[in-house]
């Protein structure tokens, strides 16, 4: 059995040569490993782990839809950098962000029919998973392995195929799991239901999910050599923009942030006579600035913001008026703006916050757009929300900041149209040169 599964795979992989370079340059990076073990498919640690009788028992077509989907796991560095607490609920949001740009015939649910909204479309994976996470009932345990699975199932499967799973769940109660991998008598669906339900499989497949540099940069590499001599195969545009954001960004904040203040500080520039030129003296005018910008600070004080996060943000804010910034508005927000704006004209060191709810951009582009007299906007933020509509003010300028290297490569690529976006890097202190 073992021999008929690698051979099955190995000839869908052969096609992958001439029309899926990328997918086939994936898959070969990492070692095929027969695991009678385990349930289904899974990877991990370099290796693609696999139970023979998993394979024997798909389709043709379903087959090479698992191994694609599997492929662009391991592109999308999901079992290498993206490892969350709640294992069932990470595996419910790799399959759902994998199946929102895949759209395979596996039978694993969109985000519309999790979230019963298609704003929720073709989002990235730690978006999905604080969604998901959000869905779970107060009660819920978390850490341990029954609660894992018990709570997965509401989060990763939030369909019709539900019922199905849950009574698959406690058919397989009553029977060794190697049994019930194993016998031939089995339905193709039974095993395929296994692999796509977060509740049967999610903690067993995510288990060695862990952080590794080595593996991402090598996945790193294949990227940008194929984005070099233009092999994407059938990778379409959009997949393409999600896999070219999950390469590590080399992004200075302070740079970003001074470049910010300097072009919101420079629409203050007006001509005059009265001062000569630097470089034509008297012979043309001279320039000055009133430094009468008008910036607003708007920060996330939602849940999921931490305390040391929003201690961070507030630092930013005092380190602006070493710049020539006589005053800066603030707002809170998190699914609606919290507070009155709160004007500082020296730094504060006690702010009371008020919030602590869900995110919503969405009341803070409203505000720009209701009070067009700013000249800049930063949002500080982790990012776990869905893209606003653009705003109608145009002359207001936006920068996204986001907490951390990780929360700006997850989520800024969904906001870069609506403006510039940098992160705090980690252990470095919060300020602006």
């Amino acid at each position: 059995m073992r021999k008929f599964a690698r051979q099955r795979i190995a000839r869908i992989i052969e096609k992958w040569l001439l029309v899926e370079p990328l997918l086939l340059a994936t898959w070969t990076s990492h070692a095929l490993v027969p695991e009678p073990r385990i349930q289904t498919i899974r990877v991990q640690r370099g290796c693609i782990e696999y139970n023979p009788g998993f394979i024997e028992q798909l389709s043709d077509r379903h087959l090479e839809a698992t191994l694609r989907f599997e492929a662009l796991r391991i592109l999308l560095k999901h079992p290498y950098s993206r490892r969350q607490a709640h294992s069932a609920i990470s595996y419910a949001a790799s399959n759902l962000t994998l199946q929102e740009y895949l759209q395979t015939e596996l039978p694993f649910p969109r985000a519309r029919d999790v979230f019963g909204d298609r704003s929720y479309d073709k989002q990235f994976f730690e978006f999905y998973y604080h969604q998901l996470l959000d869905q779970q009932p107060p009660t819920a345990p978390t850490f341990s392995s029954e609660g894992t699975a018990s709570g997965a199932t509401t989060a990763g499967m939030g369909t019709a195929e539900t019922a199905p799973a849950s009574a698959a769940s406690e058919s397989e109660s009553s029977e060794p799991e190697s049994e019930e991998i194993s016998t031939p008598g089995d339905l193709p669906s039974d095993l395929l239901l296994v692999y796509t339900d977060p509740s049967l499989s999610g903690v067993e497949n995510t288990d060695q999910w862990d952080q590794d540099e080595l593996l991402s940069d090598r996945l790193d590499e294949l990227v940008k050599t194929t984005q070099a001599n233009d092999s994407w195969g059938n990778i379409g545009g959009k997949l393409r923009e999600h896999i070219l954001a999950n390469l590590h960004p080399k992004l200075d904040y302070r740079a970003v942030l001074r470049k910010f203040r300097t072009s919101i500080l420079s629409q203050q520039r007006r001509l005059t006579r009265m001062k000569p030129n630097r470089r034509y003296g008297f012979t043309y005018m001279g320039s000055r600035r009133d430094f009468t910008t008008r910036l607003l600070f708007a920060i996330d004080v939602s849940g999921s913001m931490g305390t040391e996060q929003l201690q961070q943000g507030f630092s930013m804010i005092n380190r602006f008026f070493n710049y020539g910034v006589p005053a800066i508005d603030v707002i809170q927000f998190d699914a609606q703006i919290t507070t009155d704006v709160m004007i500082f004209r020296r730094a504060k060191h006690e702010v009371q916050l008020t919030g602590r709810g869900g995110t919503n951009f969405a009341p803070v582009v409203t505000y720009i757009d209701e009070h067009r007299d700013y000249d800049g906007l930063i949002i500080y933020t982790d990012g776990y929300a869905p893209c606003p509509q653009p705003p109608q003010n145009r002359r207001t300028r936006i920068l996204w900041l986001f907490v951390s290297e990780e929360h700006y490569r997850s989520c800024y690529p969904n906001l870069r149209h609506l403006g510039q976006g940098a992160y705090l890097k980690a252990n470095a202190p919060a300020r602006i040169e």
